[in-house]
């Protein structure tokens, strides 16, 4: 949707805002003026700027408070957090962050809990956002934070190639076995990639590549390695972290070194410059129309919208679907495979989250900013690509209904925004789905997992080699923290009695 577009339906959007209705009676234009000669900073990271920046000038209008905003590479963002926690600074009052480290930033108590200003003013229909994301708002069942991005990967495919029933002739003829869609385990997707790999299946007269996805060091790629793991290590509602009766890691059992194995091996049927691939060079190349698959969030659902903004030539022309499962899992308890298709929704990274840092000047300025953005009202435009690809997917069951308005407001086809959403909520409404590692020390935990497997997409490592050196660096982790400690934090992570 072009900028003037936008801003018309903003300022459309401001006047009916006014029936939103506040606990204790009050509206938002019961707001007006009341932060005036007031401000908030608000943390973010790109392109989750771009919500912050569509809001602010309504909100300032609306309150008479100014927003400043402090964007930081996603490299450094936990870093800058942290410093600025340590330090007591209070430099920053709303904090945009990923859920995975809520073992760090709510068990540290670092930002304010969210009762207080919810029995005050509120939470605009609650009930509609989706559980899997309630789990991530919270620690110990108290709310931390405010709900934002809902976030799970998808297997996109492009169907001009995977549903050619010339290409699926040759497949089968090559492979012995008719491929399904999506692909169902990743024993296929390699096959599939491998397939379409380095010739020119769109006749566009330059070479495309089997599948893409996030590798590069330090822009996510663990979250690529754990849709695997999922798979080879975990069963439904079984974590493959720790052994949760010793806190011992699991990371270098034989589940583990296979996902890896996979890994390495989806890098050879990936575009040269794979290694390079962080999530923004992921989702530019996919639409771009190099590859045949990906494996990324909703994000390039988004951009595929667009031709004019990202350069899509696959309008239309994406299926999606949840993870692929695999045809064996490693039972780490009885210390064996077992047989048989396995598949486990995971909800990657938690979903991007807003919350108050407990060192904040105007906690509540930033609580009122908070819900202005995640209105259903609003949050609805943030996910459905009408102002662009910001960073956040559905999250709200309302958002997978309006079929219409991501047709009008986001650009999208019927089928296309149908086949989108349906598999988005198929993994978000999983009871059984996996959570990311939320304990103290997460993002270390994922920081060395994510060190190692760049040096075996990189070759300099073999999969057993990565799987122990995660494993020495995981027990190191989990001492600094003291083990029992972080073997009583894992339990209840887990929703077990403690020991």
């Amino acid at each position: 949707m072009k900028k003037a577009l936008f801003v018309t339906l903003v300022l459309l959007l401001l006047f009916t805002l006014s029936s939103f209705v506040f606990a204790a009676g009050k509206t938002w234009e019961s707001q007006k003026g009341e932060y005036a000669g007031k401000s908030i900073t608000v943390l973010v990271t790109d392109p989750h700027t771009m919500v912050v920046q569509a809001w602010k000038p309504s909100w300032e209008e609306l309150t008479g408070g100014k927003v400043d905003i402090v964007v930081v590479p996603y490299a450094s963002l936990y870093d800058k957090m942290m410093t600025d926690f340590i330090t007591d600074t209070g430099a920053y009052d709303l904090i945009c962050w990923p859920s995975s480290w809520s073992g760090d930033i709510m068990g540290g108590g670092w930002v304010l809990s969210l009762k207080p200003f919810m029995d005050d003013y509120g939470y605009p229909n609650w009930d509609d956002v989706v559980p899997a994301q309630k789990n991530n708002l919270m620690w110990a069942g108290v709310v931390y934070a405010l709900p934002y991005d809902g976030d799970c990967h998808l297997i996109y495919y492009r169907k001009d190639a995977l549903e050619n029933k010339e290409y699926q002739a040759k497949f089968k003829a090559k492979y012995g076995y008719d491929y399904n869609l999506p692909p169902k385990t990743w024993e296929e997707v390699i096959d599939v990639a491998e397939f379409f790999n380095n010739w020119d299946w769109n006749n566009d007269g330059k070479n495309e590549y089997g599948i893409d996805f996030i590798a590069q060091r330090k822009t996510q790629a663990q979250w690529t390695l754990l849709d695997i793991v999922m798979q080879y290590a975990a069963q439904p509602g079984v974590a493959p972290y720790f052994n949760p009766d010793t806190m011992e890691p699991l990371v270098n059992n034989p589940g583990w070194v296979e996902a890896v194995t996979v890994i390495t091996k989806l890098a050879k049927l990936a575009p040269p410059g794979i290694l390079g691939y962080g999530y923004s060079e992921n989702r530019q190349a996919f639409v771009s129309g190099n590859a045949a698959m990906s494996i990324d969030w909703g994000d390039i659902g988004v951009m595929e919208q667009s031709e004019k903004e990202y350069g899509s030539k696959v309008k239309g022309k994406l299926g999606y679907g949840p993870l692929p499962g695999a045809k064996k899992t490693f039972n780490f308890k009885d210390n064996k495979w077992i047989e048989g298709y396995n598949q486990v929704n995971f909800l990657d990274f938690g979903g991007w989250i807003y919350s108050i840092s407990k060192f904040s000047k105007n906690p509540e300025m930033a609580y009122k900013f908070g819900t202005f953005m995640t209105t259903p009202e609003h949050s609805l435009l943030d996910v459905d690509g009408a102002h662009g690809y910001t960073g956040a997917n559905p999250w709200r069951f309302s958002q997978y209904k309006e079929i219409a308005k991501w047709v009008t407001d986001g650009g999208w086809g019927e089928e296309s925004a149908k086949g989108y959403l349906g598999a988005i909520e198929k993994i978000m409404s999983d009871a059984k789905a996996m959570s990311d590692l939320r304990i103290p020390g997460g993002a270390e935990y994922y920081d060395y997992m994510d060190l190692h497997l760049a040096d075996a997409l990189a070759g300099k490592a073999t999969p057993q080699d990565v799987c122990d050196a995660v494993y020495k660096e995981w027990q190191k982790i989990t001492d600094s923290y003291g083990r029992d400690k972080q073997l009583k934090l894992y339990r209840e992570s887990l929703g077990l009695p403690a020991k």
